[in-house]
């Protein structure tokens, strides 16, 4: 069973997006061509907005939004080297066009080239200096640029718009400790301390340089002070705790371990793998279990009405073995904002295993109706319905999911279970067209056999099936599975000698285990010739292949 609380307490999505300031564009013998070249853009058209682009662009090399809507376009294909080159020249000939500079900065960075990335930064800085994150941007370009002083003076620059801060010390500390120049991160530390001795963080994050350098002493002592100071702060309890335990101080450390877990003030993501971690050590050692109920118990008050709450809680019975309560336990996750793939995932999977078929059910319909563009996701669904045997909703799922999907393979993939699904329940109409529209993607063997049985073993359209199988059995011959299907639909057209001959080739060629379905189709073709004898044998090894 996959663990969830370390993956999903800590998800965070970012989205970069790019606009372009209203065009400049006056009526001109260009007009047309860019608002063609424009019009296939905002349709997401692109090769042909591209190909617009580089037409203005063949006129007019100077045609500010052509230069920056084509570099946008190669940008999102990841050719980030065309983009340079169309930036480089935008920037140069319009400098106080922001979203030039803006892309010119990221497409530097997909690059590796930190230092235009921080040039583009600094531009941006000047023309926009009501937008500090270009400074922050500029501070990372110039850390992945190896440029320290730089980093320090745009730190400098940060402190002015936002005073000290721990972040800030912390990166100044950073950026000494870079520079081998441990003197000048302990001196920053220590000057925040100095100046703000009612900030707690300021404590940790000299305890913590100290815990790395090797003097434990030192991180002891400031922590000390530090949960003297600050009774009421857990995380300094539980760094205190970590300090402890790595010197074998058990006692002590469980002592604060308790004081930080118990207190209010850290949030279950921390908490989290430590109380899990705790209660995997009171079932090994008794002794431990009154602190770690007290530790539960309290995460419980702090916590409960939190969906990550209910995400820890539902872990905690999965390792407790009672899945059906930790199904009920992730519901109510769900219900407080964990709507994620990965909980419905899991909540889908602890059903199968408690045969909660009816929760299952409505999990799955849910996650096929909020992630409907996801083919990930609706690849799941799908196949989860397929292996119930829930036959109608993995059509429903499967013939709605196909045109989504990107490529031609995840396309045949769901109309070929889609076909599987209808055929199951006797949909014959559907399933033949779910099969048809598979094959009009690619004349795939396996397709062309699975329609060819379908049609064959119930009778139907038996020249047609034929057909299908011999085109099967071309494109992968010598194939046991592709030859019994071709023997059964001969058997059913009556063609009994021409069957036997497929049916002895297919018996022959089985490679892995014996199958007992071969055998009994077998033994039909052989009773339908009259040899009863060799029937009943092949209907005898039928059935001991099916008693195994």
């Amino acid at each position: 069973m996959q663990k969830l609380i370390g993956a999903l307490l800590g998800v965070l999505i970012s989205i970069t997006t790019f606009a372009q300031d209203p065009s400049k564009e006056g009526s001109s013998p260009l007009s047309a061509l860019f608002y063609k070249a424009e019009t296939y853009r905002i349709t997401g058209r692109s090769e042909l907005a591209k190909e617009a682009y580089a037409i203005l662009l063949a006129q007019d090399p100077t045609h500010e939004t052509a230069l920056y809507q084509l570099a946008r376009i190669f940008f999102t294909e990841n050719n980030f080297f065309k983009a340079e080159q169309l930036l480089a020249t935008g920037t140069s000939l319009y400098p106080e066009n922001q979203w030039m500079w803006r892309l010119q900065a990221v497409n530097a960075r997909q690059l590796g080239d930190m230092a235009t990335a921080l040039s583009s930064y600094e531009v941006l800085m000047v023309l926009h200096p009501d937008q500090p994150e270009y400074v922050q941007d500029a501070l990372l370009s110039a850390l992945a640029a190896g440029k320290s002083e730089k980093a320090l003076i745009l730190l400098n620059t940060l402190e002015e718009l936002y005073g000290d801060g721990p972040e800030i010390v912390q990166q100044k500390m950073e950026i000494h400790l870079r520079n081998n120049d441990a003197k000048a991160a302990e001196k920053a530390v220590k000057q925040a301390i100095k100046d703000y001795p009612h900030r707690v963080e300021y404590r940790g994050l000299a305890a913590q340089f100290y815990d790395a350098n090797d003097k434990a002493k030192k991180a002891e002592k400031i922590l000390r002070t530090a949960v003297e100071d600050f009774p009421q702060n857990a995380p300094i309890a539980m760094e205190l705790a970590r300090v402890l335990q790595a010197k074998d101080k058990i006692d002590e450390s469980i002592y604060y371990l308790e004081r930080a877990l118990v207190l209010p003030g850290m949030s279950l993501k921390d908490k989290g793998p430590v109380l899990i971690s705790l209660w995997k050590t009171a079932k090994k050692d008794s002794s431990m279990q009154p602190m770690t109920d007290r530790a539960w118990t309290a995460a419980k008050e702090i916590h409960e009405g939190e969906g990550a709450y209910y995400l820890l809680e539902g872990e905690r019975l999965i390792l407790e073995g009672k899945f059906e309560q930790s199904v009920i336990t992730y519901l109510k996750a769900i219900e407080r904002g964990f709507n994620t793939p990965e909980v419905y995932t899991q909540v889908a999977e602890l059903c199968r295993q408690t045969n909660q078929d009816d929760i299952a059910l409505k999990v799955l319909r849910t996650m096929s109706r909020e992630f409907s563009d996801n083919i990930e996701i609706l690849s799941y669904v799908t196949f989860s319905h397929y292996d119930r045997g829930w036959w109608s909703e993995c059509a429903k799922v499967a013939i709605e999911s196909a045109p989504k999907a990107l490529d031609g393979e995840t396309q045949k993939w769901f109309y070929n279970l889609a076909g599987t699904a209808y055929f199951s329940q006797d949909s014959i109409e559907s399933g033949v067209n779910a099969y048809e529209l598979s094959l009009e993607i690619e004349r795939d063997a396996a397709a062309l056999n699975n329609l060819a049985w379908e049609l064959g073993k119930r009778g139907l359209e038996l020249e047609r099936a034929l057909a299908l199988t011999k085109e099967s059995n071309e494109k992968s011959t010598l194939e046991a599975t592709y030859l019994d299907t071709w023997a059964w639909v001969l058997y059913k057209m009556g063609k009994y000698p021409e069957a036997q001959a497929k049916m002895v080739l297919a018996l022959q060629l089985q490679r892995t285990a014996p199958d007992a379905t071969l055998y009994k189709h077998a033994s039909d073709i052989e009773k339908a010739l009259g040899n009863q004898e060799k029937a009943q044998k092949y209907r005898d090894k039928a059935k001991e292949l099916k008693g195994k």
